[in-house]
């Protein structure tokens, strides 16, 4: 898989790095801290905003869609541009040198706009994880976080506790009592994901498997595999 991702990334570059860009963009909407800020990478992560997870159904299902409201529209209009003359209809003459200028600036908007639109789907990981916040269950990760604050918690009123009876035991007067060590601090909640009502799993459940499936398909470079050979194909075949 990561070979195949890679070359549809590199095959699409404008569209991979548009892409990031856009992802990052939406993390600032969302407050979603962004980790690594190099859009092309050599590795799974190519072509996205390495962020923080989304940690509720709301801004897992807005980042799975915020982003690429902006990527769509410019490659849908990068492709009715330049699409229907290339694939459609006669190629211009080439005697004249302004005309052959227009193809090739007709190549590239094709060319652009296809990229745009085969980097329009979510991260696989962000997709598998928005689909888990509306379906699924804590993960183990995220089991083992909540044991470990269980467990810290404990040893926390254990150590109040000791604290209290050493003070109550050591101090003779309101003096010494004032002065008796602070008790230890509390461990922090730490920050589990909020699962979706029955609601928002019906309403939502077109669109979930519709992100769900686009980001796997992105995930083994289908979409940009295929839009190349398409165009290719017709372009022989006219």
């Amino acid at each position: 898989m990561k070979t195949l991702y890679l070359i549809s990334k590199v095959l699409t570059y404008p569209g991979a790095f548009m892409k990031g860009f856009w992802e990052h963009v939406a993390c600032r909407v969302l407050k979603l801290r962004v980790t690594d800020r190099s859009y092309l990478r050599a590795d799974e992560s190519c072509g996205h905003a390495v962020h923080a997870p989304a940690m509720t159904p709301a801004r897992a299902f807005l980042f799975s869609w915020l982003p690429y409201l902006a990527q769509r529209a410019l490659g849908w209009v990068f492709v009715g541009v330049s699409a229907p003359r290339l694939l459609l209809f006669d190629m211009p003459g080439q005697a004249d040198p302004a005309q052959r200028i227009l193809l090739v600036l007709e190549f590239i908007a094709l060319f652009v706009g296809l990229s745009l639109l085969c980097n329009s789907f979510p991260q696989w990981e962000d997709a598998r994880r928005h689909w888990r916040l509306f379906y699924g269950g804590p993960s183990p990760e995220e089991e083992q976080a909540m044991a470990a604050y269980s467990e810290a918690l404990l040893e926390a009123f254990d150590a109040v506790g000791t604290a209290n009876e050493e003070t109550e035991a050591e101090a003779e007067t309101e003096a010494e009592a004032e002065q008796a060590p602070e008790a230890p601090a509390l461990p922090e909640m730490p920050e589990l994901p909020r699962f979706a009502g029955l609601a928002g799993k019906i309403i939502l459940a077109p669109w979930n498997a519709y992100f769900l499936a686009g980001a796997w398909l992105e995930s083994y470079g289908i979409p940009a595999i295929l839009a190349i050979a398409i165009t290719v194909a017709v372009l022989a075949l006219r």
